[in-house]
């Protein structure tokens, strides 16, 4: 909030004097000067000096008009009606001045007055709107009389003042979008007191559909052709955006807040972990999925993390989803896998804090059992119970005991969790569990030594090439484990299969810019799970140098290497329409909902470090929120790929770098090894 000082005099008289201002918002102020008439005059002027700039005056018993090129003086003249003043009488001026908004969004307004008519009038504002086309807006509207009723066809009242001198409005769906020019509104007023002349009133625009909140950028320290460091810290940015529940003091993402603190079941507390993608739903599959793949990457590159100064927000990253999973294993045979409904989320658009839907919670349990969803959170777990060892043992521990429980559960209670939970097969469906009861095995393995989940793994390994790395295959995350925790030859072998399909000339076919292209639904997401198992499987010493350049390849594509970055908030041209919900939405009172979707405007907010789908198969991409196929963004979508990017920063660390090697020339060109 800001002050003005008012000076005013009328120069044929020997005084000047300072106007207190009566009121003051964010986009101006009100006023009232009074002087006592000594002399006998035909005509006056008053001159206002104020200690800011005053971009507009309003007012009724007088001309006004700037005099300085600052803003700061302006004059006011009499009318023909009012000019002349008698000894005695006391002459007083109502004015409105409107300053610009410090943030730049807000527009005043200039008025007219029509029909007036037993304490009813009509106000025409016109706003001047300039910059982005206006996404959600609200206007301030006040009035020098207590105003009892108004109708406005384009916005809808939403509170006013004590004294019913100043309301806000917002928008309905009449007029969501306002385009840069000018604009009328035309408000019908009543005043409160029957036959009372018309007030003076006065309106500003505010544009809510703009945020000056910014992701900021880190030093590249590395001196590397993409600044690693910077992508790391937005990509964890991007998880906590995905929070639900009840949000940490040290909350990072201004437009985010608590939300859906009543998830749970019964007595069953569910609230917290991430929202899946662009929707609201919390999908425990894919959750655990990225969980493990995250902390994953945290345990091998832990150093990359340290050197982007990103290592305690990591812990706290993946420790997120954690405690909800934790939460979502209320007993050895009873695991919670789902909270909120697909198909009422999805057909809803809007802020989660907003959401009034009901949120039923799905479990899998001996009778109808999920093994693969039990096995992942079994390696989320595990994954964790080693990155926390010596961090938090008490809480490691912790991690470690469930893990062992959801793995028992899973061998023994065996099935698909997409046919005992219904409300999770249309978007989920499991192909089958097999890789998932080796991968979880194996990361109980890698927890414990324990030799029975090694004997475990092998039952239900395939050294088949693998299609491509996702929250529902994990058959290339097996081969490499294993052949990292036995290092036989038949292991390696596996790995080696699988990428001479992915790397050129192999059957994943590829884009013309050099993007291994498996499919257009999320096409990054592929490229770039892939290009960190080609990262883990070279820390295991499978052709390093060959399987190092690949994965920059396809990662340095996500970043710009086609003359555009495909991750929010990072690089050239990077996406500015995600398709998400929370950050589409303009900024509080404006109301959410599906018109937002579809509008062809920018997100209001950023949503740092969220990589989208990414391009079709002729390196194609429309930044389109409707466009979901290809600008969608996901927890999953992240987590290969930010673990990909701290793989690449540890080279870096390492001195292994292919940059530093002479080795970093994209599109990768050459055969798999």
């Amino acid at each position: 909030m800001f002050s003005l000082v008012v000076w005013a005099a009328l120069p044929l008289l020997s005084f000047a004097i300072t106007v207190p201002v009566t009121n003051h918002w964010a986009g101006g102020f009100q006023a009232r000067v009074c002087f006592k008439i000594d002399k006998e005059m035909t005509s006056w002027v008053i001159h206002l000096t104020f200690d800011h700039p005053v971009e507009t005056i309003d007012v009724w018993t007088a001309d006004a008009q700037s005099t300085s090129a600052d803003k700061k003086q302006w004059t006011l003249t009499s009318k023909n009606w009012n000019a002349v003043e008698h000894v005695g009488d006391e002459l007083c001026i109502d004015l409105m001045g409107h300053v610009s908004v410090p943030d730049g969004n807000g527009f005043p307004a200039t008025t007219r007055v029509s029909n007036v008519r037993d304490g009813r009038s009509d106000h025409y504002l016109t706003f001047t709107i300039s910059g982005p086309t206006v996404m959600g807006w609200v206007v301030k509207f006040r009035c020098s009389k207590p105003v009892h009723n108004l109708n406005v066809r384009e916005a809808d009242p939403l509170s006013h003042n004590a004294d019913q001198t100043e309301w806000l409005l917002v928008n309905n769906d009449n007029q969501i979008t306002i385009k840069p020019g000018t604009f009328e509104l035309k408000i019908e007023l009543e005043l409160v007191t029957g036959r009372d002349a018309a007030p003076q009133c006065s309106a500003t625009l505010t544009n809510m559909g703009v945020d000056k909140h910014t992701c900021g950028q880190l030093p590249n320290k590395a001196n590397s052709k993409y600044n690693y460091d910077d992508v790391l810290y937005k990509s964890i940015l991007f998880y906590e955006a995905q929070r639900s529940g009840k949000l940490p003091a040290n909350n990072r993402i201004p437009w985010r807040g608590d939300s859906a603190l009543n998830d749970g079941d019964g007595g069953v507390d569910l609230t917290g972990g991430w929202y899946d993608a662009g929707d609201f739903v919390k999908f425990n599959f894919p959750m655990a999925w990225s969980t493990a793949v995250l902390t994953w990457g945290l345990l091998q590159f832990k150093d990359a993390y340290q050197a982007a100064g990103q290592l305690e927000w990591m812990y706290e990253s993946v420790k997120w989803p954690l405690d909800y999973l934790l939460k979502c294993h209320v007993s050895d045979n009873v695991l919670y896998v789902q909270v909120g409904d697909g198909g009422a989320d999805h057909g809803s658009w809007g802020r989660p804090e907003d959401m009034k839907m009901a949120r039923p919670a799905f479990k899998i349990d001996a009778t109808k059992p999920g093994s693969e969803v039990a096995m992942e959170t079994a390696a989320a777990f595990a994954a964790g119970y080693l990155a926390f060892k010596e961090k938090d043992p008490s809480y490691s521990a912790k991690l470690l005991q469930h893990a062992k429980s959801l793995w028992q559960f899973a061998v023994t209670h065996k099935g698909k969790y997409s046919d005992s939970v219904s409300a999770a097969a249309g978007y989920y469906n499991s192909a089958n569990v097999t890789d998932e009861l080796c991968w979880g095995s194996l990361w109980l393995y890698k927890a414990t030594k324990e030799p029975k989940y090694l004997e475990e793994a092998l039952k239900h390994y395939d050294a088949s090439p693998d299609w491509g790395m996702s929250w529902d295959d994990v058959f290339i995350g097996n081969q490499v484990l294993l052949y990292e925790l036995t290092k036989e030859a038949k292991y390696k072998a596996a790995v080696e299969g699988t990428f001479r399909e992915w790397f050129p000339g192999g059957t994943v076919p590829y884009t013309p810019k050099g993007l291994a292209y498996r499919l257009q639904w999320g096409s990054l997401r592929y490229a770039s799970n892939m290009a960190m198992a080609a990262l883990m499987a070279a820390e295991a010493g499978i052709h390093p140098d060959e399987y190092r350049h690949w994965a920059m390849c396809q990662i340095h594509y996500a970043l710009g290497d086609t003359g555009r970055s495909f991750v929010v908030g990072f690089g050239k041209n990077p996406p500015v329409s995600p398709h998400h919900r929370s950050s589409s939405c303009p900024n509080l009172p404006v109301r959410c909902n599906m018109n937002y979707l579809h509008l062809d405007t920018p997100n209001t907010h950023m949503l740092c470090g969220a990589l989208v789908g990414g391009p079709d198969s002729s390196d194609g991409y429309k930044d389109s929120r409707e466009n979901y196929v290809n600008n969608e963004v996901a927890c999953d979508y992240n987590a290969g790929f930010q673990t990909a990017v701290a793989g690449l920063r540890s080279l870096l660390v390492r001195h292994v770098h292919p940059e530093q090697k002479g080795g970093a020339t994209c599109p990768y060109h050459g055969r798999a090894p």
